[in-house]
């Protein structure tokens, strides 16, 4: 159990902030509630981009098709748990 939190607490953590701000939208009523979870998970994107680092590079993805001989499946290496 604790291993599916730690692999999923940035999804945990959007569902309750976008929970929350539909919950503070809706106490106005009208479109509120849709800009508000559309703000928090714009907000929640610009901070997991500022932690992971900024833009993929696209240079850095062509040298995985330069490299030659045998090489590991690269969704099975991303996706791994180790």
């Amino acid at each position: 159990m604790r291993w599916q939190v730690n692999r999923y607490s940035f999804l945990i953590t959007s569902a309750l902030a976008m929970g929350l701000a539909w919950l503070l939208g809706a106490r106005f009523g009208g479109p509120w509630p849709s800009v508000a979870v559309a703000g928090a998970g714009l907000g929640l994107a610009l901070v997991q981009r500022k932690l992971r680092g900024g833009a993929s590079d696209v240079a850095a993805w062509d040298a995985f098709g330069a490299a030659t001989g045998p090489r590991q499946p690269l969704l099975l290496f991303l996706y791994s748990d180790t």
